[in-house]
């Protein structure tokens, strides 16, 4: 465990000097203040690092990640950090990012989730039963990937009914919400199609979507 502890920070020396290298000034701007443009609302899987796969630098993304990328009204957790995105940072974008091969969708469809695990997502297993019909003539794995879109739209309705998000649109404050979802094979992200500015924009996502 140490020699594992020792690589970690062997490896950060090497990423911090390699920055630094290229601005040596980097990390003391950095610490003056963050400036973010984007929430981005994941998964916490170790394969899906927003700021990697995004070619992002420290201070370009404000993250929350959970299992199963989900946005539930009475977590403290994310609901804070939404608040503290917009009305700190002021955030103008917000990117609620799901993938495909996610371990917490697996979970639901093969009905292996138990104990805390099944609890938490039962948002999803809501979603999977009221749309089963359409994953009837799906092999597995499309089953799989299609229920990880139907959960990142579903997760977006969520995000767009908090009171942060609400209060932004009722100001008349610019703020834009994507859904992705992130192709792990291929490292690829997808645009599911998903561009809502205002609440207009909410009422008419939410007459077309499947939850």
């Amino acid at each position: 465990m140490v020699d594992d502890i020792n690589q970690l920070i062997k490896k950060n020396k090497a990423w911090a000097e390699e920055i630094t290298s290229g601005d040596p000034s980097f990390f003391d701007q950095l610490s003056l203040d963050q400036r973010p443009q984007f929430l981005w609302i994941g998964c916490s899987d170790s394969r899906v690092p927003p700021n990697q796969i995004t070619g992002s630098l420290p201070g370009e993304i404000f993250t929350h990640q959970n299992v199963g990328n989900l946005v539930q009204l009475n977590d403290v957790n994310c609901m804070s950090a939404i608040k503290f995105a917009l009305e700190e940072l002021e955030v103008t974008n917000i990117v609620l990012c799901g993938h495909y091969g996610c371990g917490a969708i697996k979970a639901i469809i093969d009905n292996s989730a138990e104990g805390l695990l099944k609890k938490w997502l039962e948002p999803i297993a809501h979603l999977y039963q009221k749309n089963k019909a359409e994953f009837a003539d799906l092999s597995v794995d499309l089953a799989y990937n299609r229920l990880a879109e139907l959960n990142v739209i579903a997760q977006v309705n969520s995000l767009c009914r908090s009171n942060a998000v609400l209060d932004r649109w009722a100001n008349n404050k610019t703020l834009q919400i994507y859904a992705l979802i992130y192709d792990v094979g291929s490292g690829l992200l997808k645009d599911l199609g998903v561009n809502i500015s205002s609440k207009a924009d909410l009422f008419e996502f939410q007459r077309s979507a499947y939850f």
